[in-house]
């Protein structure tokens, strides 16, 4: 939808960017009403922690201190299964950006640069990288939770978007951060914006405990010490496997892989998944078709790419956005209880969809749709979403198309799922935990609204 905004000669500056002027306008509109607090994150006595990371690549390692690049920052919710880890000495080296509980982070260099999110327990003592800041204000003027959100709101969005008058690679400078202006409509919608986000916190954590609790259960269920399955990265393969697989890369008859599936299938009953389920493919839509945060309407649908599977979940605010009427004329008839599994990029993401999801699927994502006559899909996507069961046998058969790691759908239906005796058990752990991610979900969207409408 083309919009048009007329502004007098007289006004004009030496930049064109339409929205440099929609946020003069919005701003000049706030700061004129008095039922409105405002401050700029400048003013003095406002900031009192803002810190990069360090400015420098980091030395990855399989267990240590969380560390969170940008990419894991997501408006409201911060990625906690992105796999990066710095040694604890690192870490303690790092002290700076060390991350406290309810600092607020906000990523500051990139194309969809100026999102924010709050740290939550599980991230306390982690780190971050030089393109996220970790941002702490006088809470006497706005609490981490308000501040998040307004950061995350189109208010801001305008400021943000207006200090890049095209440029290619923007980078929010400190002095571009201080320059943003927050606003408050009233004391009682900062404190339940508050109350709601905290609450909406301890909620999305709670799910979260809940599914690992299930893929704990179903791990120790499996009876199995895979500690002592071998991991021998130097290995020969009989001539006769060729006959019976068709597929030829190192990752199919490694070991680790191979053994793991051996043993599991020594003590369990297993099906294939494709007796187990339905798959459909997601969708390209054509990149003339996205719309970014700031030029949706509420009416439009989030686009789902690989990068926006998150905590098991889609991200309800992803970079791109789609018109109503393509997601009505594609129909992917995406229901509730329907697993996503990342199959380009990077493989074996999982994620369910819940109640209230309403997402187009790009074409890195395959649906599985459960069989529910067959298996409980709370039981499937927990299978799915421990690494001896779906993350190893996606490595084994991924192959790389041109440069992208992929997964074809024929090879992901040959996957072997163990049916447990206490897969009931299993379930309602799972289905417990998204039911609370549910909850918190459908609580920061009426959240935003609120802030949304306050300044209306």
């Amino acid at each position: 939808m083309l919009k048009t905004l007329l502004i007098p000669n007289n006004q004009l500056d030496d930049h064109l960017y339409p929205n440099l002027y929609r946020f003069k306008k919005k701003i000049k509109e706030f700061s004129s009403r008095n039922d409105i607090q405002s401050f700029s994150l400048g003013d003095k006595g406002v900031i009192e922690v803002l810190t990069d990371g360090e400015h420098a690549g980091q030395v990855f390692v399989e267990t240590g201190a969380t560390f969170i690049k940008n990419s894991c920052v997501k408006r409201f919710v911060v990625s906690e299964y992105d796999g990066f880890y710095i040694t604890h000495e690192k870490n303690r080296i790092l002290q700076r950006s060390q991350l406290e509980l309810h600092d607020v982070l906000f990523t500051t260099i990139g194309k969809y640069l100026g999102v924010a999110a709050v740290v939550n327990e599980y991230l306390v003592g982690g780190n971050i990288n030089q393109n996220v800041v970790r941002l702490r204000i006088n809470k006497e003027l706005a609490s981490p939770q308000y501040l998040a959100a307004f950061l995350n709101s189109n208010v801001a969005r305008y400021q943000i978007d207006s200090l890049f008058t095209g440029n290619t690679h923007p980078i929010l400078t400190y002095p571009k951060l201080k320059s943003l202006k927050v606003f408050i409509k009233s004391r009682e919608i900062h404190d339940l914006i508050t109350e709601n986000l905290l609450r909406a916190e301890k909620l999305a954590k709670d799910g979260l405990k809940k599914i690992d609790a299930a893929k704990l259960k179903f791990r120790k269920s499996l009876e199995i010490d895979f500690g002592k399955i071998g991991n021998n990265l130097m290995y020969q393969v009989p001539n006769n496997s060729f006959q019976t697989n068709d597929i030829i890369t190192p990752e199919f008859y490694r070991p680790l892989y191979v053994n793991t599936q051996i043993e599991i299938k020594k003590k369990h009953n297993c099906k294939t998944l494709g007796e187990l389920a339905k798959f459909k493919s997601g969708n390209e839509v054509g990149s003339n078709n996205y719309k970014l945060f700031l030029d949706r309407s509420e009416s439009d649908v989030p686009f789902i790419r690989t990068t926006d599977i998150i905590n098991y979940e889609i991200d309800r605010y992803p970079d791109f956005f789609i018109d109503k009427e393509i997601f009505e004329d594609i129909n992917q008839e995406v229901e509730e209880n329907d697993i996503l599994f990342s199959k380009d990029g990077k493989i074996g993401l999982t994620a369910m969809i819940t109640a209230s999801d309403k997402c187009i699927l790009g074409s890195g994502i395959l649906r599985i749709i459960p069989m529910k006559n067959k298996i409980d899909p709370y039981y499937l996507f927990t299978a799915l979403s421990v690494d001896e069961v779906g993350l190893y046998q996606a490595r084994q058969r991924t192959i790389i198309a041109s440069t992208l790691p992929h997964l074809r759908i024929d090879r992901i239906s040959d996957f072997q799922i163990p049916i447990l005796d206490n897969s009931e058990e299993i379930s309602s752990l799972a289905k417990e935990g998204f039911e609370l991610k549910e909850e918190s979900k459908a609580l920061v969207d009426s959240t935003r609204l609120i802030l949304e409408n306050s300044f209306d």
